[in-house]
């Protein structure tokens, strides 16, 4: 990585991304921190070795990059602030907030290049899935730039901005979704005999390999469960028990839960489509 990056916030999801960075070889000079009370961007100079900015305005003086990653609540105050600092230039602004369409990012810092990001935790171990979008008048450089800064860490995608709370949702939730899974699975065998440890073993382990099916050229879901499940077979019994207790059903009205919350706390921009049922 040779631009230079600034993160205004310090938390989990920095924490993930600045972590999968190191590990892919970014050098730490190259990467500041700033956060609100000092802690978290002190922290990750503990960690990872990387700077730790004292002011918004100070960290973000020379970066090539400036990714914003507070809390929804407190982003209309660090817009101001990022007003103010980058009045002098126009780095890409990468925007990391939920429920924070381009557009209320873009009106607040005119002529900044915004790119809204949705990366997931596992960005951490270099198997994440980042998925970006464009912010209007968004030059195409801006976007290159977003993509070579999350391209060691995993895939990336982009997708339309009205989709972006379902993108959240689904790759952003999913993997505490599917760890939730696996403690079900490890705690139901602990519940036939087995010991703890060996069961979350075993329940870590068929996440993890099921992953790297699923991830595999060609591969979908639907080859997955024919690899495993015979007919007539205990695969098949607990996948007919799952789906007797609705579980496609419950799954999906989990996602709307997560994007209807999302949507409901948009904090500025046009309204997006209705979420299906």
């Amino acid at each position: 990585m040779s631009e230079a990056v600034t993160f205004v916030g310090c938390g989990r999801i920095t924490r993930a991304v600045v972590g999968g960075l190191v590990s892919a070889g970014a050098a730490p000079d190259m990467i500041q921190g700033v956060s609100r009370t000092g802690a978290g961007a002190r922290a990750l100079g503990e960690e990872f070795g990387i700077r730790a900015g004292t002011s918004v305005r100070d960290a973000v003086a020379g970066a090539d990059i400036v990714v914003l990653a507070v809390h929804p609540h407190e982003t209309p105050d660090a817009l101001r602030t990022l007003a103010d600092a980058l009045a002098g230039g126009a780095p890409v602004l990468v925007s990391l907030v939920a429920s924070c369409r381009t557009e209320a990012v873009a009106a607040a810092l005119p002529g900044v290049p915004v790119v809204r990001a949705v990366p997931n935790v596992a960005v951490a171990a270099r198997h994440g899935v980042t998925v970006l979008s464009p912010g209007p008048h968004c030059p195409p450089r801006a976007l290159t730039a977003a993509e070579r800064l999350f391209a060691p860490l995993g895939e990336v995608l982009t997708a339309e901005e009205d989709l972006m709370e379902t993108v959240s949702a689904l790759s952003g939730a999913g993997p505490a979704l599917v760890a939730h899974f696996a403690r079900a699975l490890a705690r139901a065998g602990v519940g036939q005999g087995l010991s703890a440890e060996t069961a979350g073993l075993l329940a870590a382990h068929a996440v993890r390999g099921t992953g790297a099916l699923l991830t595999a050229p060609g591969a979908a879901p639907d080859t997955v469960v024919d690899q495993v499940a015979s007919p007539g077979g205990m695969t098949e019994a607990a996948l007919r028990t799952l789906d007797d207790r609705v579980l496609p059903g419950t799954v999906r009205q989990a996602l709307d839960a997560a994007v209807r919350l999302s949507l409901g706390r948009l904090l500025a921009g046009p309204a997006s489509p209705a979420v299906r049922s």
